[in-house]
């Protein structure tokens, strides 16, 4: 009888151990906010939180979940509570909207979410984290401006300015609102992996703003930004049955742009757009939504946007007004390079003129 005993108490706290001990059958995973993977500068004062189960099970399904959001990632990750906490609530549900304090521009936040199966078995995802942008117009501190040209004016044209960090950077976010295309470029470096920023949208009434975070391109002493800003929708040059070429918005390319630096004491700097930029006709000598760009190499200007570029003969900008009083994030996956296609073969046809096969329609 004692023999039977001790194996009968042996085999419950084996068992129990093996309870603590074991993986939860499923797992927490694809957290997006706004359907995108931890954005930086977002606008909207109450995001979408999703989230998905993955679970090889037959039957499976979420009976509860928790969200916990704050600015401390560590406070999360030691389970403490954050600045909003929904606690278990019981439903399948797995997009919720935040509901919690305002969110504070220029903020990021981390949270988790805890699931719950049909069984009473949780798990939990790695921390997530998005970051606010400017939340409000009247944050913005840069000015818009344009080189002044006309609608007709071909090159498209570079901007630039130089400022000097005396403080050792901790994080730096480039905000860019433009009426066209824009390339911000830092240091001589190309910023992100955008192409065609920002999306289209109807600029008389709306117009969209991009985030970047520059951090890695600045270095304390000088420093210099770079814009070279494309035609687009905004100001189209080429003729086509659907009138964009006289389209109610239609003006020469402008941006606002909010470069803000903060330096490792907790101090902030913002470096803007205003009367002190210098512009110039870029090598981009014509560019089209529809009949694509010219570039002439011959017309380059090496170092044009680093520090210590000689802009002497650049000229001054023209300030002008937002094109809409409406300016709000682009919270959208962006258009970026999937894949290169090389050349097969070269054919010279004279001393001007090359085609460059690539052995495939293009």
């Amino acid at each position: 009888m004692r023999i039977v005993t001790g194996c009968l108490i042996l085999f419950i706290l084996l068992g129990c151990n093996s309870d603590r001990g074991e993986k939860p059958s499923f797992t927490v995973v694809g957290l997006k906010t706004d359907y995108l993977d931890n954005p930086i500068g977002i606008d909207n004062p109450a995001p979408r939180l999703t989230w998905k189960m993955s679970d090889e099970r037959k039957g499976t399904k979420q009976s509860a979940y928790r969200i916990v959001l704050g600015t401390d990632s560590m406070a999360l990750v030691e389970d403490e509570k954050g600045t909003w906490d929904t606690g278990k609530v019981a439903t399948d549900e797995q997009l919720i909207v935040y509901d919690g304090d305002p969110l504070l521009p220029f903020t990021r936040y981390f949270w988790k979410v805890i699931v719950w199966d049909k069984e009473g078995e949780q798990a939990s995802a790695e921390i997530h984290s998005f970051e606010t942008g400017m939340m409000d117009i009247a944050n913005w501190q840069g000015a818009w401006i344009s080189d002044g040209n006309d609608i007709h004016h071909e090159p498209a044209p570079y901007f630039r300015k130089e400022f000097n960090a005396e403080k050792k950077i901790a994080a730096a976010r480039a905000y860019i609102a433009v009426g066209g295309l824009v390339e911000v470029y830092v240091n001589g470096k190309r910023v992100g992996d955008h192409r065609l920023d920002p999306m289209y949208t109807r600029y008389d009434r709306r117009n969209l703003y991009i985030t970047h975070d520059v951090t890695h391109l600045l270095q304390e002493g000088p420093n210099a930004v770079g814009v070279l800003l494309g035609n687009g929708w905004y100001n189209h040059q080429s003729m086509a049955v659907w009138d964009f070429d006289r389209a109610p918005w239609r003006n020469r390319p402008t941006f606002c742009l909010d470069l803000r630096v903060t330096y490792s004491d907790g101090s902030v700097e913002t470096i803007s757009t205003d009367s002190s930029w210098r512009r110039s006709d870029s090598p981009l000598i014509f560019n089209s939504i529809y009949t694509a760009e010219h570039y002439d190499a011959r017309l380059e200007q090496e170092g044009w946007c680093e520090p210590g570029f000689d802009a002497s003969e650049w000229q001054g900008v023209q300030l002008r007004s937002a094109p809409s009083n409406n300016i709000i994030a682009q919270q959208i996956e962006p258009i970026r390079y999937v894949q290169t296609i090389p050349a097969v073969s070269l054919h010279k046809i004279d001393e001007r003129t090359y085609i460059y096969d690539f052995g495939q329609n293009m």
